[in-house]
């Protein structure tokens, strides 16, 4: 009985290891995903720097740990926003506006394409 006893607690403790080396692998593959999809737009340079910050970061839940390195990524990543200028600028200095006279074979490509644009 002593014998089955001590099998039994060693073939339970190896399996009480597998189980937290597979949990560990777990959290480290979900942690990954969130991290990919954290870092989704950024460029790889800056992927890679959120990547050894995160190494910091300790995984308790996936919620929080993407909490977390949404911080981080706003904090390290934040884009200033540009303003915006207007596409519709109009250079008038110096420029003539009248159209150029078109003649030969210009003329008929223009017609062919005003047709095909219709």
């Amino acid at each position: 009985m002593v014998e089955k006893l001590d099998d039994m607690e060693t073939k339970l403790n190896e399996q009480i290891e597998k189980n937290v080396g597979l949990n560990k692998r777990l959290g480290e593959s979900v942690a990954s995903n969130i991290l990919d999809q954290v870092s989704e737009g950024l460029a790889a340079t800056q992927k890679e720097k959120l990547a050894s910050l995160s190494e910091s970061v300790e995984f308790e839940s996936e919620v929080e740990y993407r909490e977390k390195l949404e911080v981080l990524k706003e904090s390290y990543f934040s884009r200033s926003p540009v303003a915006k200028t207007s596409s519709q600028e109009t250079l008038s200095e110096g420029v003539d506006s009248t159209p150029t006279p078109v003649t030969g074979s210009m003329d008929s490509y223009l017609k062919t394409l005003g047709a095909f644009s219709k």
